[in-house]
């Protein structure tokens, strides 16, 4: 129930009552009141007389006067009554008196009629209200029954102009109705009773809430007054100065509770006329002005504007001064410039910004350049002086800036946020106003709404509330609205709650949280002071959980509790401000960076890491060994943190026993091993292992352990048979108990690398011991921030393979201008210089150039200058900063030269330029980078401090090539990065993957032996640029003179060593150049029988290296074309003597496939050429070979002509690379603007160029941009009626391309589509919502985003690539289960017993039961078995948990631990039991599918309760509950209603004792797991089959154990026995 229930008020009232009048109601004491109380027929006279009852008693409570609180009454029913206005009663006497004749006037019930006549009769200023004062406005309305007429619109209307409205609901009220009336949230304004008896209960709460209410808006309505300081030129005219200061005092309220006024005149010195707090009012102002005289300087005499802006911060807004900023007092600077500064301004102008001063910059003939760096935006004019006072009076008159949202905020358009607020104690109230302000000032810039940015408010101390759940407001003014006015209440501070709280309660499915649809969930917590509870655990469960948390400290604020919670790293996520008041200028900061996380979060950031994946597939070869601790201190949830730190590894490189290796060693007193390099050769045994690894504990003895690597490594080495790159990841919570220098070292000294990652309580100093360089030293202070350093370290591996021979430009353009501190340009110059140090440098491989710019540019060093890294570090050494302005643009246009061949430029090499700026650029930068890029040359924009990200992007023109870091500091996390970016690994070719390449190489008599081993050496450069494998590349060679003979075929060897040997061993045969012969002997090796995979489209190439004439020349043409007939390439190479024409024969006169050089030491270098041409016709075929192909093309207006062309164009470029046929791939067409246009179904036409004369026949309609619609629309084309094939399991795809953001919601229609198992594409160009694309994809690998239509046709290869290789995003080979078993077994328990005690078919079954679930058989959409992972956990009746075991593949010895798990207390199956399990599988579990099974024996809690528990779990992600009944169970009906997801066979309950109860189970888990990884809504089974024959007796046991002895007998008893 969304109001509050009775005993809640009845409970408030205790606690709150009188105190609510001696607390609250003292200190609100202004306000306009009007009641509005259903009078209708349905209350009775009884309950209407309870209503004056309870109208006393709250007037009784508040502070009545003409100047206090004022008290209106309307009664309604068919029609509105005015029983009293606010002006009628000035006294409490009078106004009860008036409440005690209030007449019950009966009738219908017509609310929304009555609310209109409130806001027209009431809450105007002639009746009374005082609105114009800014005083608080209140209705309170009362009802008990529906309305006979509509109530939204009147209420909404009257929260508009600013009135809060409280709702009070009795008996049958029809609550709906009143949350549409009431503002929002309802658990603060809407209360629900069950009679009109309980309204006197509540009138205690309602007081509390009215009067809170009263101060909190009195407050947010209160005028914000302003401090001003004028900062004048002493050159200016000193009439002019003086008539706008007194024009100004006349505008403006001056006084010391309003405005204050400071002034300062400035030239070489600053000289202060008065501070903020000399003149209180504005006769006394007015009288100095009257005396004020500017010194007049000399024309020469120096302007220092820059050094009075740096006196003026440090002295003019201080609290000594009579600055305000402490109680939220807005801060103006006005500067009146005459001239340019004789000094710098750029530091100080953004010193004092920074502090939260606005500056207003006024040109009396400084340059407005100058003036733009000093003021702050958009605050520069240009305006005569006296002419001036109006423009400030609006400046300083405004309350609130207008929320005008940066282009972060503008594009960050989707996210859950959650501010979780400190209201403890010891902030006070005028703290928290300025946190109010704070809080208002970030969502004021953010794009609220329920398809947007959706906001949630806890509020804290010793617990925690959610004012505002993340799907309470629907409007974002209402939401602004309530922040003004949200309640304080002092009290401890219980962090780690609060944030336990917010997991718990506030980001779920139930309360707005989007996390399920991919949404990013983000927390910004603001607290004052050290948490009274641990906030360790709490928060790394809240991230563990997906959340992004960010911690903003004040004051007394824990540093180290703000990085705990925080997410890693910490200068991203972590804000820290010494008083509220700087709460203000942190404001835009946080902003920025909370904005452009989110966007780099969804967008960028998957974009990157698969960049990352992309390139170190081409790590050939590597030996990597992770070391871990796995101490007592490590708890296990860090443990399995690390695990999966490990898997992520295992997922990115290539692995096999000739590729890349991974092995484990753990240690804590001592090392050992867990599994070797040559254990498990590939991903998914290796993956396994991980998992089962298990942690023992013990001390950290880390030297002992390095030590115990060295011997791994060698042992490496021998196994392999050469060396190759050797990695040591160490990953360790503390400090070690023995040295780890030596050992280290010794490692190091073997040629090992090694990684040091330290978490918690690890040394910093000993981490860089063992690491031996501070790059590959890491510290997180929290296990679950492993997973984002995890990139650094494999870029860092990768980086090596990624950009060998990938010689190009590369220039860094820095910006050197005066605001940057010396100690920043310095990190710069090693930003630069760690970029270089990881580049191939040389004449053949990587040239560098750097530019510096500010005002003005100066070279350093061109690109033909240097040609060793030393030379370039010495240079970059040299440098000297310029200072100056920041004109970024000019600096592009300058640039661009240097790119040139007259400067060293290699134009037909790949050319990048990586900008760093830390500020806004002062002239325009989008065309002069358009310019660069259009020249081929890739731009990286890197900003930091206060660059403009919109800037940023017009410079990069892509998110994948920007950066924003929040100081300079951020570029040191940003070298790894920026390196293996800039060689480009998700480049078109890098390796050849997979091709059939047979040398055929001349070995007569006029090749030397010397040079035979140039082409020896030229065939290995080869191999190397190749990834060698028996199902990737193999090579075959085949020497010829006389004769060819082949010295090995294609399926002789499988590895890079093996082949490597086999071309070394080479020896040439000499002779004559029988070319022709060699030509048609080699065409039967590409055969199957040789190892040919021509059938399974492997491309199929010959390489001819030659020296000289053919000897059989006549004979060449005709092989050569068998050759190709077969369809074998034949790339020629030609050394010296060749003949070129024989070479262009052999090549089919394809000339790309013809090289020649005059010498053999030339061919040695030849691979670099060949490898581009090699890798181009070596691409793999598109996986696709059958494929439904729709296109969505935006025909909007704001489209032009041109671009609309140029998109027809691309589109049927895209088309083109696909085979279309109606067998193969099939295209259909629409376009979309206001409304959808059919073009063409799939089924319409049969080639290729009937669809592309079709697209370029279209013409555009123009018009608004409905993706929405469009996406419903085109739901059609994927019926079999229009030609798709969905149904035979053909791939269907989608291609959205829009240049827009659009004007309907795409989010529901795109999930239908994706559904379907519809793969969705989208193409952005523009300024489009990248988020909104991101909805439609549901993954950032489909989304591509160009600057304009002009460059479409560079992401045309990789959209056709990321078509090919996409699978749908239900992909089931992607399928994955989680099952969890719980038990509720509530018998009495004795101590030794363990869980299965009592329960001997439970003991008997659930292995069996295990043994079945541990797989589920192949579903309909899968060709092999899905292994799930089980887990287990036992809850005590509180809900703690007893014993937890993680989701793992089926293990027996885990099982048995379970079984054996000693159980000393009863269970219950209740909600607790329930809610643990939710959180089980939230914080644990990622599977797509999700089942709980509990053995249980019979409920412990109402049922009603129970099922409303089910639903949650079930809406919070959870596929299916089953329960099974253990013996002893009577009523097996009530447990199936807890039960939710099963299919066929629902009906049938579960019990422990039913035949095959383990296959029963495993059928209904198959069902769900069709229904969500395959969308089979239902599956019908076979019968059961019959029942096996009975099996043979076993054998008979063994002898049991020796009994107990028996109980001695009974004494005997003594008998006499008489003769006779």
């Amino acid at each position: 129930m969304a109001g509050r229930p009775l005993l809640c008020l009845v409970m408030a009232m205790c606690f709150h009552g009188n105190a609510a009048q001696d607390t609250e109601c003292v200190r609100a004491t202004v306000a306009d009141i009007v009641f509005l109380v259903d009078g209708s027929s349905s209350i009775g006279i009884e309950n209407f007389q309870e209503v004056r009852l309870f109208l006393r008693k709250v007037v009784s409570g508040l502070d009545i006067g003409p100047d206090k609180v004022r008290i209106g009454l309307a009664q309604y029913s068919d029609d509105p009554h005015q029983e009293f206005l606010l002006k009628d009663h000035s006294d409490a006497s009078s106004l009860l008196a008036a409440i005690e004749r209030l007449p019950y006037r009966t009738g219908q019930t017509e609310t929304g009629k009555a609310i209109s006549f409130l806001l027209s009769r009431y809450f105007i200023e002639e009746a009374g209200s005082r609105a114009k004062q800014q005083v608080p406005q209140i209705a309170v309305v009362i009802t008990d029954g529906d309305s006979a007429d509509e109530v939204e619109a009147p209420a909404q209307e009257l929260r508009q102009q600013g009135v809060i409205v409280f709702g009070i609901g009795v008996g049958q009220a029809n609550l709906q109705e009143l949350q549409s009336i009431a503002n929002r949230p309802a658990q603060r304004f809407l209360f629900t009773i069950d009679s009109y008896q309980a309204l006197q209960r509540l009138t205690g709460s309602l007081l509390q809430t009215i009067c809170v209410s009263m101060e909190d808006q009195r407050l947010a309505l209160a005028e914000r007054f302003a401090d001003i300081f004028f900062l004048v030129d002493s050159g200016l005219s000193q009439t002019e100065v003086k008539t706008l200061l007194n024009r100004l005092t006349n505008q403006l309220n001056f006084s010391v509770s309003a405005y204050r006024l400071g002034l300062a005149q400035y030239g070489r010195e600053v000289k202060v006329e008065f501070l903020l707090n000399k003149y209180n009012t504005k006769e006394e102002i007015q009288d100095f002005i009257k005396r004020f005289r500017l010194s007049r300087p000399l024309a020469s005499d120096p302007r220092n504007l820059g050094a009075a802006l740096k006196y003026a911060s440090a002295n003019f807004f201080t609290e000594e001064a009579g600055g305000r900023a402490a109680v939220g007092a807005r801060q103006f600077l006005v500067v009146l410039s005459g001239k340019d500064s004789n000094d710098s301004v750029y530091k100080a102008s953004r010193l004092i910004k920074s502090a939260g001063i606005t500056v207003v910059g006024m040109s009396v003939g400084a340059s407005m350049t100058e003036m733009s760096v000093v003021a702050t935006s958009p605050y520069v004019y240009q305006i005569p002086i006296p002419n001036a006072a109006p423009t400030l009076r609006a400046i300083f008159k405004q309350q609130e800036a207008d929320p005008d949202l940066t282009q972060d905020c503008r594009a960050a358009k989707v996210a859950d946020i959650v501010f979780i607020i400190d209201q403890s104690g010891s902030i006070g109230t005028a703290n928290f106003q300025l946190v109010r302000m704070f809080v208002h000032s970030i969502v004021s810039g953010l794009d609220v709404g329920q398809n947007r940015v959706r906001v949630g408010v806890v509020l804290y101390n010793d617990k925690a509330e959610a004012l505002v759940y993340l799907n309470t407001f629907k409007n974002k003014q209402n939401l602004l609205n309530f922040i003004k006015i949200l309640p304080y209440s002092g009290g401890g501070t219980k962090t780690g709650a609060a944030l336990n709280f917010t997991r718990e309660s506030v980001f779920t499915k139930e309360r707005g949280s989007r996390t399920n649809a991919g949404v990013q969930q983000v927390a910004v917590v603001i607290t004052d002071g050290e948490s009274q509870d641990s906030v360790l655990e709490a928060a790394a469960f809240l991230r563990r959980s997906g959340v992004i948390v960010y911690s903003v400290g004040v004051e007394n604020a824990n540093e180290v509790e703000l990085i705990q919670m925080a997410t890693h790293p910490p200068n991203e996520h972590v804000f820290i401000v010494n008083s509220f008041a700087e709460l203000t200028p942190l404001k835009l900061k946080l902003q920025k960076v909370l904005c452009y996380n989110i966007l780099r979060q969804a967008v960028t950031a998957v974009g990157r890491s698969s960049a990352i994946k992309e390139g170190c597939v081409q790590t050939d070869e590597a030996d990597i060994f992770f070391l871990i601790d796995h101490s007592g201190s490590i708890f296990p949830l860090d443990f399995q943190d690390m695990k999966k730190f490990i898997i992520e590894f295992i997922q990115t490189f290539r692995i096999g026993p000739q590729y890349v290796r991974i092995g484990v060693a753990k240690y804590a007193d001592f090392p050992n091993l867990e599994f070797g390099l040559e254990t498990y050769t590939d991903a998914q045994s290796l993956e396994t292992a991980v998992l089962d690894i298990k942690q023992l504990g013990g001390g950290t003895e880390t030297g002992r352990a390095l030590t115990f690597m060295g011997t791994q490594f060698d042992k490496a080495k021998d196994s392999r048979g050469h060396k190759v790159p050797a990695y040591l990841v160490v990953i360790t919570d503390g400090k070690s108990a023995d040295q780890v220098k030596g050992p280290a070292e010794l490692l190091r000294a073997r040629g090992v690398t090694i990684y040091a990652i330290g978490v918690k309580d690890a040394d910093t100093e000993e981490l860089q011991e063992i690491s031996g360089d501070p790059r590959r030293m890491f510290f997180v202070n929290n296990f679950d921030a492993l997973n984002p350093i995890k990139d650094n370290v494999i870029t860092d591996i990768c980086s090596a393979d990624v950009c060998k021979d990938l010689p190009g430009d590369l220039i860094f353009l820095i910006d050197s201008s005066g605001s940057i501190y010396p100690e920043d340009y310095e990190k710069m110059k090693d930003f630069m210089k760690s970029v270089i140090s990881r580049s191939f440098i040389g004449k053949n491989e990587v040239h560098v150039g750097v530019l510096q710019f500010s005002s003005s540019q100066q070279l350093e060093f061109n690109l033909r200058r240097y040609f060793s890294k030393e030379e370039m570090l010495l240079a970059i050494d040299g440098m000297q900063q310029l200072g100056g302005g920041t004109l970024t643009g000019d600096a592009l246009t300058a640039v661009a030269q240097y790119f040139e061949s007259a400067f060293g430029g290699r134009p037909q090499l790949q050319q990048r330029l990586v900008v760093v700026t830390d500020g806004q650029a002062q002239d325009e930068v989008r065309g002069p980078a358009q310019a660069l890029r259009e020249k081929g040359v890739k731009i990286y924009a890197i900003g930091v401090v206060d660059a403009n990200t919109t800037q940023l992007l017009e410079i990069s023109g892509s998110h994948d090539r920007m950066y924003s870091g929040r100081d300079f500091d951020a570029l040191k996390d940003l070298e790894s990065q920026v390196a293996l970016q800039l060689c480009d690994p998700e480049r078109d070719c890098k390796k050849t993957e997979r091709a059939d390449i047979i040398f055929l190489v001349d070995g007569s008599t006029s090749i030397s032996l010397e040079n035979f081993r140039s082409m020896q050496k030229f065939m290995l450069s080869i191999v190397n640029q190749t990834t060698v494998g028996q199902n990737l590349t193999r090579f075959g060679v085949l020497l010829y003179s006389n004769d060819p003979k082949m010295m090995f075929k294609l399926d002789q060897y499988n590895t890079r060593q093996e082949v490597f040997k086999a071309v070394s061993d080479l020896q040439p045969p000499s002779g004559d150049t029988y070319t022709g012969k060699a030509l048609k002997f080699c065409l039967q090796f590409f055969s199957a029988e040789n190892g040919g995979r021509a059938q399974l489209q492997v491309p199929q190439i010959l390489m001819v290296i030659t020296d000289g004439d053919a000897t059989d020349r006549n004979n060449l043409l005709e092989p050569s074309e068998a050759l190709r007939g077969k369809g074998v390439s034949v790339f020629s190479i030609g050394v010296k003597g060749a003949n070129r024409t024989q070479l262009e024969i052999m090549a089919g006169q394809d000339k790309s496939k013809v090289f020649f050089v005059d010498n053999f030491a030339a061919l040695e270098r030849l691979y670099k050429n060949i490898t581009q041409e090699l890798c181009n016709f070596t691409k793999p075929v598109c996986e696709k070979q059958q494929a439904d192909l729709v296109f969505l093309v935006d025909q909007s207006g704001s489209i032009q002509t041109g671009d609309y062309a140029l998109m027809k164009n691309f589109t049927t470029e895209l088309v083109k690379s696909f085979r279309v046929s109606q067998e193969m791939v099939r295209v259909g067409l629409a376009q979309f603007s206001s409304q959808f246009q059919h073009e063409f179904y799939l089924n319409q036409f049969s080639t290729e160029a009937e669809v592309s004369d079709h697209i370029l026949g279209m013409t555009q309609t123009g018009g608004g941009t409905n993706i929405g619609l469009a996406l419903k629309e085109i739901r059609a084309y994927f019926e079999s009626l229009r030609g798709s094939r969905r149904s035979e399991g053909i791939s269907q795809n989608l291609v959205l391309i829009t240049d827009g953001e659009s004007q309907d919601d795409v989010e529901v229609p795109a999930d239908e589509l994706r559904a379907l198992g519809i793969e969705m594409f989208a193409i952005g160009i523009g300024d489009v919502h990248d988020l909104e694309l991101l909805q439609i994809t549901g993954t950032p690998q489909r989304l591509f985003t160009v600057q304009n239509f002009g460059s479409l046709e560079n992401i045309k290869q990789k959209v056709v690539d990321t078509i090919c290789k996409s699978k749908p995003s239900g992909d089931p080979s992607a399928c994955t289960i989680d099952i969890a078993m719980g038990f509720d077994i509530s018998a009495r328990r004795v101590p030794g017993q363990t869980l299965v005690s009592g329960h001997n078919k439970l003991q008997a079954f659930l292995p069996e039961i295990a043994r079945y679930l541990s797989t589920v058989p192949r579903l309909c959409c899968t060709n092999t078995p899905v292994q799930s992972n089980l887990a287990y956990r036992v809850v005590s009746v509180d809900g703690r948990v007893l014993y937890d075991f993680n989701f793992e593949a089926h293990d027996e010895d885990v099982l048995r631990k379970v079984m054996s798990s000693s159980l000393s207390e009863s269970t219950s199956f209740n909600s607790a039991m329930l809610r643990s399990f939710q959180e089980k599988f939230r914080a644990q579990s990622g599977a797509g599918v999700k089942v709980l099974v509990i053995f249980s024996d019979g409920l412990d809690e109402d049922i009603m309760k129970l099922e409303q528990e089910s639903d949650l779990l079930r809406q919070s992600g959870v596929s299916a509950l089953l329960v099974v009944a253990l013996e002893g169970v009577r009523d097996t009906a009530q447990l199936q209603m807890v039960e939710f997801g099963r299919g066929f066979g629902y009906k049938l309950p579960l019990t422990i004792g039913m035949p095959s109860i383990g296959s029963t189970i495993l059928k209904q888990i198959d069902t769900v797991a069709d229904r969500k990884c395959c969308n089979v809504m239902c599956k019908c089974s076979g019968h059961e089959g019959l029942r096996g024959s009975r099996g043979p007796p076993g054998p008979k046991g063994g002898s049991g154990q020796k009994g107990y002895p028996g109980f001695p007998g009974e004494e005997g008893v003594a008998v006499s026995l008489s003769l006779s």
